[in-house]
């Protein structure tokens, strides 16, 4: 995809310690993270998607921003004020980078 670069497994995840040693949050672990289905170009067909419920995510212009399911797992910020984490960070995100696919996927019901 023109525009956006391949991260290697090995190299989302040196981010990902780097990004915990420096005391972040990840979107992935908070309870205000959820998983939407998102209309494709085919018809009937779907991708999904990543939207924070709480509200946290917005654009410039104040619009909804709205992430790729696969890229997920390296969403970070330095804090938040509605972060709910769901259990053990480095577990979940462990264990969640594992289980993303690697590429943004179409889906049919």
């Amino acid at each position: 995809m023109e525009g956006y670069e391949y991260l290697s497994p090995t190299v989302v995840q040196a981010e990902t310690e780097r990004l915990d040693a420096a005391g972040r949050v990840f979107c992935a672990n908070c309870i205000h993270c959820k998983l939407v289905p998102a209309p494709a170009d085919a018809e009937g067909s779907y991708r999904l998607r990543v939207r924070c419920d709480a509200g946290k995510w917005r654009k410039k212009l104040g619009d909804e921003k709205i992430y790729k399911y696969f890229t997920v797992a390296r969403r970070s910020i330095e804090s938040c004020d509605s972060y709910e984490d769901m259990g053990e960070a480095d577990e979940f995100m462990k264990d969640l980078r594992k289980l993303l696919p690697t590429t943004d996927e179409l889906y049919t019901p």
